[in-house]
């Protein structure tokens, strides 16, 4: 084992973290160590560990900003000695002169393990290491964007908050925009959620997305925000070609941001009883579009809720539809829900009580001790709106 009784490279980071960079010449050792004895395996693993996530690496690159055992780091880096891990590292030396010999080291044998380094120092405070970053992270992006575009896009997007990290992200959209279709379906796969969200964009700006695409991704992204707007543009298009079989899709699926965007299509095209129909729906939007309907079609949505929660087993959407159209004097239909069967049923009605400002204060007082812990938060939340 290459680490004898020196701690390892996860052992050190943890260490780091968990001292708040007190302990990081640790993990420096460990990492001049992989470097100087590793295998090119282990020293892949050490990148992959101190570039986790983008958070990681730039709390690492201020924890080794002020470390003096990185002092030992540039006298091998100046030796023309140091590794490619080593070099990595004393691009945070809190020399410039340093900090420019790593980049221009790192450019001059480039991979996309140590690009992160390269990123934060395209942000970095001196313009003659700030110039020598971003003119070497331009020439990849250009050169071999299907290598570089999604490690630059995971890190870049969350420096782009920093100071000068705007000039970077600029240069992202620049080379996405000039890329092929399938270097940029490899980012909408990336876990980082920035990068999906950066490649639609980038997609939707050019025009790239088909219709069956769009609604794919607006059924079955598991990003809400994508699907919302994937399921935008798909109601756009549908209402723009007529195509109401489209709209219908999208608004029986079960993605309420989805779902308000292909009802509100079918509003544009006129379909108002399909809306009207959705009085009870679970989502508040959807039920406030369909009040809107079902005004348009002579239907009174008050008298419907009054009826609707008067039944043996009324909806939690028509409980809540009650309490965001009625009156107070509406409160006395909810009543006998607050013995109902159905622990969700009971919570909907109390806090629909409250909103109506008609909770009685006995029955619910009560409730604090029912078997429902639902049931128990909206009885307090209730009496403590009273009190």
């Amino acid at each position: 084992m290459i680490f004898g009784r020196k701690k390892s490279v996860a052992e050190a980071l943890q260490e780091t973290v968990e001292s708040r960079g007190r302990r990081v010449s640790v993990l420096v050792d460990a990492l001049v160590l992989v470097d100087k004895a590793g295998t090119a395996a282990e020293i892949a693993t050490a990148f992959e560990m101190i570039t986790e996530t983008p958070a990681l690496i730039a709390t690492l690159d201020e924890y080794w900003r002020y470390e003096r055992a990185l002092d030992a780091v540039a006298l091998t880096l100046r030796a023309g000695k140091a590794g490619v891990l080593t070099t990595a590292i004393a691009a945070s030396h809190r020399d410039g002169r340093v900090r420019e010999l790593a980049v221009t080291r790192l450019l001059a044998k480039p991979c996309p393990e140590t690009l992160p380094f390269l990123l934060l120092r395209m942000t970095d405070w001196a313009s003659p290491v700030r110039d020598v970053a971003r003119a070497g992270v331009i020439r990849l992006l250009h050169d071999d964007p299907a290598t570089y575009l999604r490690p630059a896009a995971e890190t870049m997007l969350h420096l782009g908050r920093r100071r000068r990290g705007g000039f970077g992200v600029r240069q992202l959209y620049a080379a996405a925009y000039d890329v092929p279709v399938a270097v940029l379906e490899q980012l909408m796969c990336s876990a980082n959620l920035a990068v999906p969200r950066f490649a639609f964009e980038v997609r939707t700006r050019r025009g790239d997305f088909k219709l069956d695409e769009l609604i794919r991704l607006s059924l079955t992204n598991s990003d809400k925000g994508i699907r919302a707007r994937a399921g935008e543009a798909v109601a756009r298009q549908a209402v723009w070609t007529g195509r109401v079989d489209v709209l219908r899709k999208l608004a029986a699926c079960r993605h309420g941001e989805v779902r308000i965007s292909a009802l509100t299509g079918l509003a544009r095209l006129g379909h108002w009883e399909e809306i009207a129909g959705l009085l009870d729906d679970r989502s508040t939007l959807i039920r406030a579009l369909a009040r809107d309907a079902a005004r348009r079609t002579g239907v009174d949505a008050v008298v419907w809720y009054r009826s609707a929660v008067s039944g043996a087993n009324p909806s939690l959407g028509a409980i809540a539809g009650l309490a965001e159209s009625g009156r107070e004097e509406d409160g006395q239909l909810l009543y006998p829900l607050l013995k109902h069967p159905v622990a969700r049923v009971r919570a909907q009605a109390v806090g629909a009580l409250r909103i109506l400002d008609a909770v009685p204060v006995d029955s619910v007082r009560s409730m604090v001790e029912d078997p429902s812990r639902r049931v128990v938060r909206a009885a307090l939340k209730a009496l403590r709106t009273l009190a």
